[in-house]
């Protein structure tokens, strides 16, 4: 058997006798032996690689699921509620314009239709921006705060959650704001000057600028996935958002790809499952869209208003059943690199360890023979006198220790 040699992992002390680093010491023949990483919840203690990430992605849904979207439950209530009640009205602001064009092709709608139009339409816009964004940063601040009991393997009931990730949650929001206006800033600064430029008829000169234009959105791209671990630092470093943006750039550096990699790759499981979700409602929808509706004059089947609500209403619902499902998945998988980040960086793995109670195991097995003659020397060599500190041991208080505290 060939001799294996591997690194001792950084901060765990090894038991008596190791001859190198700490938490290892060798085996028969000569070869080394590491003790595999302790895994008190849904990681090993130790860096993570792709695999183990999206395994504790899964995990983390598998065993608190029903904690974790019960924080949702409201929103998406909500939503179902609102979002058909908001459609049936848009319908009746707008039934004298739909008439109008069935009746005319070529009807010009006057100004005040017009105004309802864009009124009706940017409400509904901001309907769904509203939910969307409120079910974002709900999922972020519970999925973060659910990270930190779950890699401890700790049970976590739905309402202490919710107490946990409350205090955060319009910190969370403001952070995504600031986030979104200083990308959209930087992009708007290298898209500006080229879009003025092709406006103002200076074809060429706009050309010029295109590769600037790149470079802007190129920088906001690379902005975006440098700060991943923003949310996390906010949430679990209990950080104000300027300060939590700083720290998020430090500790992150020199992880761009896997901040890049491992967040896409969880992104498109979550699509496909989104997409296995969101068929019923369709189907759903199309039934619905051909039993309401109606016959013409010619005796062709038309859809009428019910069944365009109907088909509307099953397809926002669907999609907001595919939205809430994988709302968790981004910040789940960014804590998890966080706690990467720090395991590498800060020996995070050491202070998760006693947190969760583990403490080293020694070694099983009869140790080499230079370390038996060692041994055997040490206990032949007469034990060392205590130094005399000015208090007789008589006088201790009673139950004041004499050695080193034990762990």
């Amino acid at each position: 058997m060939s001799n294996v040699h591997q690194e001792p992992p950084s901060g765990i002390p090894g038991p008596p006798g190791a001859p190198a680093g700490p938490g290892w010491w060798p085996g028969p023949q000569g070869w080394t032996y590491v003790p595999p990483a302790p895994q008190p919840g849904v990681i090993p203690l130790r860096p993570l690689g792709p695999g183990d990430i999206l395994r504790a992605v899964v995990a983390v849904v598998r065993r608190y699921g029903k904690v974790l979207y019960r924080q949702l439950l409201g929103v998406t209530v909500g939503a179902l509620l609102v979002v058909p009640a908001y459609a049936a009205f848009a319908d009746a602001a707008l039934s004298g314009l739909i008439q109008e064009v069935q009746a005319h092709p070529d009807y010009t709608p006057t100004g005040g239709q017009v105004a309802v139009l864009i009124g009706v339409v940017g409400g509904g816009y901001l309907l769904l921006v509203g939910f969307a964004l409120a079910i974002q940063v709900i999922a972020t601040a519970t999925g973060t705060k659910l990270v930190q009991h779950a890699v401890l393997g700790r049970p976590v009931t739905a309402r202490g959650l919710a107490a946990e990730a409350r205090p955060y949650l319009w910190r969370v929001c403001g952070s995504f704001l600031l986030l979104a206006l200083g990308i959209a800033a930087a992009m708007v600064v290298g898209l500006l000057p080229a879009a003025i430029a092709g406006l103002a008829g200076a074809g060429p000169f706009a050309l010029l600028l295109l590769p600037l234009a790149a470079l802007a959105v190129g920088a906001g791209v690379y902005a975006q996935v440098r700060l991943v671990l923003q949310m996390p630092v906010l949430i679990l470093e209990n950080a104000r958002p300027t300060a939590a943006l700083r720290r998020a750039w430090q500790l992150n550096e020199g992880a761009w790809w896997r901040s890049l990699g491992i967040p896409y790759l969880v992104g498109l499981i979550g699509s496909a499952a989104a997409q296995i979700l969101m068929a019923p409602f369709f189907f759903l929808g199309f039934v619905l869209m051909f039993a309401f509706g109606g016959t013409g004059a010619d005796g062709t089947w038309e859809p009428g208003s019910a069944s365009l609500i109907a088909f509307s209403a099953c397809l926002l619902a669907g999609l907001l059943v595919a939205v809430v499902v994988g709302a968790p998945l981004a910040p789940l998988t960014h804590a998890l690199l966080y706690v990467d980040r720090r395991i590498r960086r800060e020996s995070l793995d050491v202070a998760l360890a006693q947190a969760a109670g583990l403490h080293p195991v020694p070694p099983q097995g009869p140790a080499p023979a230079q370390e038996r003659d060692e041994e055997r020397d040490a206990k032949q060599a007469p034990a060392p006198a205590p130094e005399d500190h000015g208090t007789p041991a008589d006088d201790r208080p009673d139950g004041e220790a004499t050695g080193p505290v034990q762990a």
